[in-house]
């Protein structure tokens, strides 16, 4: 079976839970033998093509766009990017098609172009759902086009989509997972982690990780990032060697103003709160992320809503305590008070006192730590989750769903 994957989010391009899943997809795939992977993802350099193993990876020009585009470029780079594809279907003769997160990371006119040109070819089409559908318009393009199944990354989602009109004979649940060959309970690196931020020994980190910026929009109130800072600054007063380390996504180059702007403001709530001098905000690369988990002491993400929450799965998988919300799919990774805690939203009195609990009680710490282990390696593997989705791939492109 040949398999078009199309992802208008690039690992090359920025840092995320969409470009955490493409790449491990295409570490997956590039070793299969019972099926060919071609994937495009965008560049804002000229076009190229790589090869790994199994799976061509087309960089498009094509997909990515820039900030100030106009309307009338848009159509053009659309209509180049279906030549793009309607030439991939023809060349490594394509069975099935999935577009991520098509609703709201391009423009209309990709995912109408996309549908005609499955619809000429005879091929089936998913879209992969990574985000809710929150716009009058990402409903319609959700709902209205024909997409043969609808993949969603957590019930949550599935139940946002079935809420909001989509047929429920299309719509099924596709966890996400972690490759824990890279995420996992030996990487301790926390002397390590220390040096390289200049910490002593006996500081003990909160870390977050976290976009800060949706597309244009600020999401620091949305990620639970302001609360988070106020809980961390009632707790200082007691525990001053407790450090908060803030490890934001790297944005689209297309995007940097309104990053940059976002980033002077969680610069500004830091200060506010008279943190400055225990906070640390980082970027940090993929590949450097477990090391970061590792060498952390709680992890936390008080999100308002979150679609699934992979840094919660990635989080447990290197062996740390969590603390999320109950919001989203976040309860369908943590289980309150099995393997982490789940609070209410926006309430950083609990939220500090329950960073509190784990930092002091290693029981319950070291009972989280083995529970979101197990909870990793039974349910949320990349190489569970990739091969149970490629079975519902090849069922859909045989018609048996």
């Amino acid at each position: 079976m040949n398999i078009l994957f199309i992802s208008p989010n690039s690992p090359l391009e920025s840092v995320g839970g969409v470009e955490r899943y493409v790449v491990n997809l295409i570490d997956y795939c590039k070793n299969q033998s019972h099926f060919k992977i071609i994937v495009v993802l965008p560049t804002y350099k000229d076009s190229y093509i790589e090869e790994t193993g199994n799976v061509v990876t087309y960089y498009d020009e094509n997909i990515a766009l820039s900030k100030n585009i106009s309307g009338k470029e848009i159509l053009e780079k659309a209509r180049l990017f279906s030549k793009t594809i309607e030439n991939i279907i023809i060349e490594h003769k394509i069975d099935i098609i999935c577009a991520e997160n098509f609703h709201v990371g391009l423009p209309p006119a990709y995912s109408l172009l996309l549908n005609m040109l499955a619809g000429l070819h005879k091929i089936p089409l998913i879209l992969r759902l990574h985000s809710f559908a929150v716009t009058d318009l990402q409903v319609e393009l959700v709902n209205r086009l024909m997409w043969n199944k609808i993949s969603c990354v957590s019930k949550s989602v599935a139940g946002d989509c079935f809420r909001k009109g989509a047929d429920i004979n299309l719509l099924s649940t596709d966890y996400l997972g972690v490759n824990i060959n890279e995420f996992n309970k030996n990487i301790k690196t926390q002397h390590q982690l220390r040096g390289n931020l200049n910490l002593l020994p006996e500081n003990k980190i909160v870390l977050t990780a976290t976009r800060i910026i949706h597309g244009k929009r600020n999401i620091l109130q949305e990620k639970g990032i302001i609360n988070l800072i106020q809980a961390f600054s009632k707790l200082l007063p007691r525990y001053p060697e407790f450090r908060l380390l803030i490890a934001v996504g790297k944005p689209p180059d297309n995007l940097k103003a309104e990053f940059d702007r976002t980033y002077e403001m969680l610069l500004g709530y830091i200060k506010l709160h008279n943190i400055e001098a225990k906070t640390i905000v980082k970027m940090f690369k993929l590949d450097e992320m477990p090391e970061v988990y590792g060498g952390s002491d709680v992890f936390a993400l008080p999100s308002e809503n979150e679609t699934f929450g992979q840094v919660f799965a990635e989080a447990m998988a290197c062996g740390l305590p969590v603390i999320g919300t109950k919001v989203g799919g976040i309860p369908e990774i943590i289980s309150d008070s099995y393997n982490g805690y789940l609070i209410p939203p926006n309430d950083s009195s609990i939220l500090a006192q329950m960073i509190e609990k784990l930092m002091n009680d290693r029981s319950t710490r070291n009972r989280f730590i083995k529970a979101g282990i197990k909870t990793v390696e039974d349910k949320f593997t990349s190489e569970k989750q990739l091969f149970n989705f490629m079975k519902t791939l090849e069922e859909t492109a045989s018609g048996q769903v």
